[in-house]
């Protein structure tokens, strides 16, 4: 079981030290128990990693392309890649059996995007029954299109995040990369209608300090934004797949059609690397 232990050690790290996303850490987690599983098959729960070698490797690699996307397989090497580099930094093996590993090249496709008249369909899909929830629904596609923010950085937004006087949202992005994005008009205008009305509704069940929260007063999912996403594009006549990440995607094309300084649209979005933002240039 030592192996399972160095295991836990190393996503403890990976949380903690590397500050990687919540995302990243559980497909990281379930990679890793998968490799787990697959060794206890070949060499046994008791083998320590030094006695892992890279035909274990490679054999295990091609059992996942029999099996999974070439997108699929290059995040699971990645993550057995950043293991093995993290137990050779620690000195738990001797050498990396797959430093020069690569993963498959992935041929990637460019982003589904929406039209600045079809954002507005969205924008006023949330209609119906309960008027309250279509305030919500309506402020948090305004914010998500309006900052271009991820799924789970608008679930973690709190109160004092917002600033609607000087219309700005402080997001605390990844890598505890935190950065100030302003808002439209549209956008506060939602906002405001939601926090006067439907939101201090929906609080009424208990004190909290989340901005989006669902009827029993606590803070929206992600799984809840995509379906409901879903739920207004469909009511809105969109076709194809149609996500928050779609809302991110479109502003940041906008925004580069629009004629917006590149280095501004990293900033807003949180990019990394500017190749990312450039790579919405029509």
């Amino acid at each position: 079981m030592e192996r399972q232990h160095i295991t836990e050690a190393y996503m403890s790290s990976l949380k903690r030290e590397r500050r990687a996303a919540d995302n990243t850490v559980l497909a990281y987690r379930n990679d890793l128990q998968q490799f787990e599983t697959y060794l206890n098959g070949v060499v046994g729960d008791g083998a320590g990693w030094g006695q892992v070698t890279r035909d274990h490797v490679i054999q295990f690699i091609a059992q996942l392309n029999a099996r999974y996307s070439t997108s699929t397989v290059a995040r699971k090497i990645a993550a057995l890649k950043s293991l093995f580099a993290w137990l050779r930094a620690n000195r738990h093996i001797g050498a990396d059996p797959i430093l020069d590993l690569r993963a498959p090249p992935i041929a990637r496709r460019a982003p589904h995007t929406l039209t600045p008249d079809e954002v507005v369909r969205l924008m006023e899909a949330p209609v119906g029954e309960n008027p309250m929830r279509a305030r919500r629904d309506r402020a948090l596609l305004e914010l998500l299109y309006s900052s271009g923010m991820r799924v789970s950085e608008v679930i973690g937004l709190r109160l004092a995040d917002l600033d609607l006087e000087r219309a700005e949202v402080r997001c605390a992005g990844r890598g505890s990369r935190d950065r100030v994005v302003p808002l439209s008009p549209r956008a506060i205008v939602a906002l405001r209608d939601y926090l006067a009305g439907a939101r201090a509704e929906s609080a009424a069940g208990g004190p909290t300090d989340y901005v989006f929260l669902n009827p029993a007063g606590s803070s929206l999912t992600r799984q809840a934004v995509w379906l409901m996403t879903r739920q207004h594009a469909r009511a809105a006549g969109l076709h194809g797949e149609i996500t928050p990440h779609t809302l991110r995607h479109s502003r940041a094309e906008h925004l580069m059609a629009e004629g917006e300084n590149p280095r501004r649209v990293q900033e807003i979005f949180g990019h990394a690397n500017i190749a990312t933002t450039q790579s919405y240039r029509q």
